[in-house]
C-alpha cells in the first residue's frame, strides 16, 4: 500500500521547524486534527531516539492518544518515529526538513505501513488537518500565501 505523503512549504527556518516536532510545548499548540479543538493537545515526549511521546489530542469528538517512539533524529534535518493510536500499530512517520530561504522551509511527511487503505485515507485526512495547524506558530513570519504547488508569493 502506497504511504501517505504530503509536502508543505512553510513560512520559517528549519530549525524552527525542526523545534516545532520536537519540543513538546510547541506541538501541542499546533499538532490537532481539528480547527477547533477544545483544548491544546497534551504532549509527554523524550525526544531521543528509542525515546517515547504520547499526544492526546482533545477534539469536540473525544480525546484521540497517539503514541511511540523516536526511531532517528537528525537534528534540524530528519525525525522517524512509529505511530500507534486506536485504529493502527506501529505505523512509521517520516520527516524531512528542507531549507528554502532563511524564513522559507519545506516539510516532508511521509506515513507507511498502514493496514488498510480506510487507515491510509484518515490519516492522510489527520495529517492534513494538523498540518494546516502549523503556520499558527509563526504569525509574524507567515507572509507568503503558499499554493497547492508549493510555490509562494508575498501578500
Amino acid at each position: 500500500m502506497d504511504p501517505v505523503v504530503i509536502k508543505r512549504v512553510l513560512p520559517c527556518s528549519k530549525r524552527q521547524l525542526f523545534d516545532a516536532w520536537s519540543q513538546p510545548a510547541l506541538l501541542s499548540r499546533w499538532l490537532f486534527a481539528s480547527q477547533q479543538p477544545t483544548a491544546k493537545s497534551t504532549v509527554q515526549s523524550s525526544f531521543t531516539v528509542g525515546g517515547h511521546y504520547e499526544v492526546i489530542m482533545h477534539l469536540p469528538t473525544g480525546d484521540y492518544r497517539h503514541y511511540g517512539v523516536y526511531r532517528a533524529i537528525e537534528r534540524y534535518h530528519h525525525i522517524a518515529f512509529s505511530w500507534n493510536s486506536h485504529i493502527v500499530e506501529d505505523s512509521l512517520v517520516e520527516l524531512h526538513f528542507r531549507e528554502l530561504s532563511p524564513n522559507r522551509c519545506e516539510l516532508t511527511l511521509t506515513h507507511s505501513q498502514f493496514p488498510s487503505e480506510e487507515v491510509r485515507t484518515k490519516h492522510n485526512d489527520g495529517w492534513q488537518r494538523c498540518l494546516q495547524n502549523l503556520p499558527l506558530l509563526w504569525p509574524a513570519q507567515n507572509t507568503l500565501d503558499i499554493t497547492s504547488d508549493g510555490s509562494g508569493s508575498p501578500n
